[in-house]
């Protein structure tokens, strides 16, 4: 797989994740996330060398194995190399156990855990970009890093501090939106940590004025048809919210509720991992509907048991 160029600085590598690359002028590049696992970064680093670049820095968009899990690859073989991400996503990159371990309720994870789908390698992180200590939807900061002036954007609502990068008229956008196709692979229940800030930041999405998006997963989109893949993104996160709302219609705890979801979707899992994560997202749609009153969680006789408002 080779570069696709987007401007004079600007590409990506396409795949399962789409990686950022820029380049800084003298033959350096800055990467943006690294990709799932070491055959990702291999990759990576193959079509870098065939574009005659060497990585001086990856700004890491936030935690997720599938988004940070080249970055101890990369830098076994570039050992100069700098990595750049907000506080609170670089203490789960630096941690990455904690990922498994929250998606396993706090305990200790399982075996079916610890998968490179959820349990990235560990990655240092040299630089925190400390004036992202909170981060909100839409904030934007401008930054230098290995010499090039960008513009780094809050989207959370997928992860807690999940940022984008602005440079060249250029959105590498992370996971504050997917790719249509990808949105129907998981079934139209994209995964999502808050639901409030997902829906907010595909707003400020909408509100930029660049000439390409770049999602972490799925197919790029022009200044031309960015409205209907973040109009197809909202549908989801709203038709997930529905479904959630329509599972309540009886009380039920946590898996009961995820079971329906899936009936009513006809989907299937393909392991423990998957459900774990598909589990956390109904679990974000309840936390959603309860602050917006439609729901409730109670301790009834020995179970958590969510109840419509």
């Amino acid at each position: 797989m080779t570069l696709q160029q987007l401007s004079g600085r600007v590409a990506y590598l396409p795949g399962a994740n789409n990686l950022g690359v820029i380049a800084t002028g003298d033959g350096g590049a800055i990467i943006v996330d690294s990709g799932i696992d070491k055959d990702a970064a291999r990759g990576l680093k193959k079509a870098l060398v065939a574009a005659g670049l060497t990585p001086r820095a990856i700004i890491s968009t936030h935690h997720h194995a599938d988004h940070v899990g080249g970055n101890a690859f990369l830098l076994k073989q570039y050992p100069e190399l700098q990595v750049y991400a907000t506080p609170f996503e670089a203490a789960l990159i630096q941690h990455p156990l904690l990922e498994p371990i929250y998606l396993s309720g706090g305990a200790c994870p399982p075996a079916a855990l610890r998968g490179k789908w959820v349990l990235a390698p560990g990655s240092p992180v040299h630089h925190l970009l400390d004036d992202w200590l909170t981060v909100t939807v839409g904030m934007r900061r401008t930054t230098t890093i290995a010499g090039v002036e960008l513009e780094l954007i809050g989207l959370p609502g997928h992860s807690p501090a999940q940022i984008g990068v602005l440079v060249d008229s250029v959105c590498l956008a992370a996971d504050g939106f997917f790719g249509p196709a990808v949105l129907a692979k998981h079934g139209g229940v994209p995964y999502t940590h808050d639901v409030a800030a997902q829906l907010a930041s595909l707003v400020a999405l909408a509100s930029l004025e660049v000439d390409w998006f770049v999602p972490g997963h799925g197919a790029v989109a022009t200044r031309a048809e960015i409205g209907e893949h973040l109009a197809a993104n909202e549908v989801a996160v709203r038709g997930a919210s529905d479904l959630v709302r329509a599972a309540l219609n009886e009380a039920g705890d946590l898996a009961t509720i995820t079971s329906r979801v899936l009936g009513m979707i006809g989907h299937s899992l393909a392991g423990v991992a998957q459900y774990a994560i598909f589990s956390g997202a109904v679990g974000a749609h309840l936390t959603y509907l309860e602050q917006q009153g439609e729901a409730r969680l109670e301790l009834i006789d020995t179970r958590l048991i969510w109840a419509a408002g």
